[in-house]
């Protein structure tokens, strides 16, 4: 082998990486626009039918954020921007940032505890008693139990924001292939639904997806903070799929609940169980197609 062709593979060799990298961040590209025109076609729908329909909730008419759903909208797509535009670009002429793990534990327990806080802060302002699975409108009164549930789903409304670290630090280890869409989709949409159910309708029917939800938390931040810990705890953690599983279960929980409803009268607006019921369809359809390439796939190749 001449020198002239091991400068040639030399470069080949390294031009490849540069392609992947470049590839990886056009799809980056691609599904940030798109996220985006959801983002904003999601504030439409909210403006153009629930805020046209239904009356703020006056209890919270002074509280952070909640004056205008624009601050919100605009958290969003800054998010999106961040994630798939300008944070990968930043890090491409850059190494991986050091000494992360220990802040990744520290934001993974924090959301263990903060998530656990929700659930219970939901199950006590109703869902562990006087709820009904089947029929339950909002209390709008000053009743300190429906007082409660506007304050659990306030912050996890808040919550969701907190949420965007998950991908900021996908980011930073330049994990680019780890912000999918389905990633992306997940945590740009969910502020823009949570503030039109949070800000019109804070109690009732359509605040189990917030006990669901906080419990999933829960257990993938858990996850999330063991893995965090290094290899040593690696191989105690083969029930990662089961996260997958139990997104897909809450999904399908929340669609159910909602049909429901249309086999009896119950004065739920029907706006809001449109939204809940879509956004659980989509990531519904998002999390089980995430499954079956992950793990369904993975096992017929190992086979």
């Amino acid at each position: 082998m001449t020198s002239e062709d091991v400068v040639t593979r030399r470069q080949a060799s390294t031009r490849l990486p540069q392609q992947d990298e470049r590839e990886v961040l056009r799809e980056l590209k691609a599904t940030g626009k798109l996220v985006a025109v959801m983002v904003i076609l999601s504030y439409m729908y909210g403006d153009l039918t629930v805020s046209r329909q239904l009356t703020p909730d006056p209890r919270q008419h002074s509280w952070l954020l909640m004056t205008s759903p624009l601050p919100t909208i605009a958290a969003c797509l800054l998010y999106v921007a961040t994630v798939t535009w300008w944070g990968p670009r930043y890090m491409t002429s850059r190494n991986p940032l050091p000494n992360l793990r220990k802040v990744m534990m520290a934001y993974n327990a924090f959301q263990v505890v903060f998530s656990a806080r929700i659930f219970w802060e939901a199950g006590m302002g109703g869902w562990f008693g006087s709820y009904s699975l089947l029929c339950q409108t909002c209390d709008f009164s000053d009743n300190p139990q429906a007082v409660r549930m506007v304050h659990a789903g306030y912050w996890y409304l808040f919550s969701k924001f907190v949420d965007f670290t998950d991908t900021v630090f996908f980011v930073l280890n330049k994990k680019n292939k780890h912000v999918s869409l389905l990633h992306v989709v997940h945590h740009a949409l969910m502020p823009v639904c949570m503030w039109y159910g949070i800000r019109y309708y804070a109690g009732g029917h359509t605040t189990l997806m917030i006990l669901l939800n906080a419990f999933v938390h829960t257990v993938m931040y858990s996850y999330y903070l063991l893995a965090a810990m290094g290899p040593r705890v690696r191989p105690f953690l083969w029930w990662k799929k089961y996260l997958t599983t139990l997104q897909i279960v809450q999904f399908t929980v929340v669609i159910l609940q909602n049909l429901m409803v249309m086999f009896v009268e119950c004065a739920i607006p029907s706006v809001l169980l449109a939204w809940v019921s879509g956004m659980a369809l989509l990531f519904f359809i998002l999390f089980t197609d995430f499954y079956i390439r992950e793990y369904r796939k993975r096992i017929k190749h190992k086979a």
